[in-house]
């Protein structure tokens, strides 16, 4: 009799994944995503279309009385990064409670990235802290998204995403209405270019989408230059705004220098502060600002 021949079998890695392990894993986390509510708008519409507000369930609001500051900040979390290279978003959390801010501009957001852990980081930090929020994302990849949001513990509403091409990488600008009991400001955060050239392009079009607001401003972000850049200066200028410096501190960024602002129409109780932190390689900058020179707005 003649043997049979035995046909190869291909070698499988011990241990190693098959593909309908695979087919299935993401084929559930697809599922999940569109299953799971997602308050934070998942497409990004063009300059100056109106997105939908999207709100945590919040806790009871302030109350908003004479004399009360606005308390304000921006944070760049990159994607709770922290220095010692692990990512930890209960680490970012806690830096966000500490500050008891009224208005948060968050930048370098992640949403449903596998490097943080496929979390919804934005709306992770609102709902912790009972707060409304509003995400928008500049770069998408599939499902996964990156970008800026706007947390606060009153009523964001008209929020508009603006578009700024011109640098290397996706940019734009987030702007919202905050709705206090009696009265209205409005708030923005943005991310600049890194590079320079792409800044260059990106300022016009920052000031024509909020020259055209109703002021009083709030300005919030990581400009990725210091306020004594002329271009900046100009813009802020055109604006009608002033920054709110810290006094002599800390960097904002962790390799040095101050390209974290707070710019405004409103006057200041006090210089910004810069607050050590190790969550992320930005440091978080607060100011309060008098909410009673708001000027008065019926609803």
């Amino acid at each position: 009799m003649l043997p049979v021949p035995i046909p190869k079998v291909a070698n499988i890695r011990r241990g190693a994944p098959s593909r309908l392990v695979w087919i299935a894993v993401w084929s559930a986390l697809l599922l999940t995503a569109f299953i799971v509510p997602n308050t934070g708008p998942l497409q990004l519409p063009p300059s100056g279309v109106k997105s939908r507000p999207a709100s945590a369930v919040p806790s009871a609001e302030p109350v908003s009385g004479q004399g009360r500051p606005l308390q304000v900040m921006t944070y760049n979390i990159r994607h709770a990064k922290g220095m010692n290279g692990r990512v930890n978003p209960l680490a970012v959390l806690r830096e966000l409670k500490a500050a008891a801010a009224d208005v948060i501009a968050l930048q370098e957001v992640d949403r449903l990235r596998w490097r943080s852990g496929l979390q919804d980081q934005a709306r992770y930090f609102a709902q912790s802290m009972g707060m409304h929020y509003i995400y928008a994302p500049a770069i998408r990849r599939g499902m996964s998204q990156y970008g800026v949001a706007l947390l606060s513990r009153y009523p964001l509403e008209a929020s508009q995403i603006h578009r700024l091409a011109g640098g290397r990488e996706p940019r734009l600008l987030l702007t919202a209405e905050l709705r206090l009991p009696d009265r209205t400001v409005t708030v923005a955060t943005t991310h600049l270019s890194v590079e320079a050239e792409g800044r260059t392009r990106e300022w016009p079009q920052l000031l024509a989408a909020l020259r055209d607001g109703e002021a009083p401003l709030i300005l919030l972000g990581d400009f990725n230059c210091p306020s004594s850049n002329p271009e900046l200066q100009a813009t802020i200028r055109r604006l009608g705004l002033k920054e709110v410096r810290p006094k002599p501190s800390l960097p904002t960024v962790a390799h040095g220098g101050r390209i974290d602002h707070i710019f405004t129409n409103l006057p200041a109780e006090k210089p910004a502060l810069v607050r050590d932190s190790r969550a992320s390689d930005h440091r978080p900058v607060f100011a309060r600002l008098n909410e009673t020179e708001i000027p008065l707005r019926s609803r």
